[in-house]
């Protein structure tokens, strides 16, 4: 088994091309040097240098592994910098998912804590609860805000409840629906644009006409991505559903929207961890920051 070690006596060699200078730059003798080299030579099955009479020649099996060794050790270095400054709570990544609701508060928290700490970097996922779950367990993120209406009983997360919110029906602005309670067999021949079939939002629809019409809506268009079910909403006569807080964006500014008589779902909007994970301070300063903007929304209308 190798070491970083020894890539650091590789490298040594390499810019030395003398195992004396090489074994005096890393502090250690010359045939404890020569012993680690012939280690990573018998580790590659490979000769890394050509000995010459009056020094080393890399061979081009030195030349391919130089690159790699020289980001292995630097990667080392890095790691090593990160980490003091994150336990310092001065510096770091914060990697976080956000439901696109949440996008612009999210972008504010992002800009004051910048202000606060100009060193941090930042990673962020947009996406539905469901696959902002899969990037949360895959690592990929610390937490995410969303709708967490599943992982408030499940074990594997804890949940930091914020809100609820309702689930209302968005159509185009002169869609006869709009502004109205609609009762669900006026909805019998209407197409709509639903989430996934894993989205809580999509089950609660689908259970609401199975119940009230003994079928479930027709879908025309299965979708995620927000800004691909405003376009085909856009000036159809298409439906869809979307959570009370989303109708404040911009992007919904030109849509009208309606109630579904006795659609009573309702979002719970929270900040979702693994359990028993810890979050590192910068993590769990950006949290703070965006629950508090949350808690402080008002009541929608």
């Amino acid at each position: 088994m190798i070491n970083l070690r020894q890539f650091r006596h590789f490298i040594a060699v390499l810019e030395s091309t003398s195992l004396l200078e090489a074994s005096r730059k890393v502090n250690i003798s010359q045939p404890a040097l020569s012993k680690s080299i012939g280690s990573l030579e018998s580790y590659y099955g490979v000769a890394l240098f050509q000995r010459l009479p009056r020094g080393v020649r890399p061979t081009a099996f030195a030349l391919t592994l130089e690159p790699h060794a020289r980001r292995l050790l630097h990667d080392l270095v890095e790691s090593e910098t990160e980490m003091a400054a994150l336990a310092s709570g001065s510096t770091g990544t914060v990697a976080v998912g956000v439901g696109a609701a949440f996008v612009p508060i999210a972008s504010e928290t992002i800009r004051d804590l910048d202000r606060e700490f100009p060193e941090v970097r930042f990673r962020v996922i947009t996406d539905h609860a469901r696959n902002l779950r899969q990037a949360l367990l895959g690592n990929q993120i610390e937490f995410y805000v969303g709708m967490a209406n599943s992982e408030l009983d499940d074990p594997m997360f804890e949940v930091e409840r914020l809100f609820a919110d309702n689930l209302l029906g968005i159509c185009s602005r002169h869609h006869p629906f709009a502004g109205q309670v609609v009762r669900p067999e006026q909805c019998r021949d209407s197409e709509w644009i639903v989430p996934a079939l894993e989205e809580p939002g999509r089950a609660a629809l689908d259970a609401y006409f199975v119940s009230t019409l003994k079928r479930k809506p027709r879908v025309k268009v299965t979708t995620n991505a927000d800004h691909l079910m405003r376009q085909f909403l856009s000036g159809t006569r298409y439906l869809s559903i979307t959570p009370e807080l989303s109708l404040r964006m911009r992007e919904f500014s030109s849509f009208g929207h309606f109630r579904l008589a006795g659609f009573d779902f309702q979002r719970e909007v929270g900040i979702v961890r693994r359990t028993g994970d810890f979050s590192t301070p910068l993590g769990r300063r950006f949290s703070e920051m965006l629950a508090t903007r949350l808690r402080a929304l008002p009541n929608p209308d």
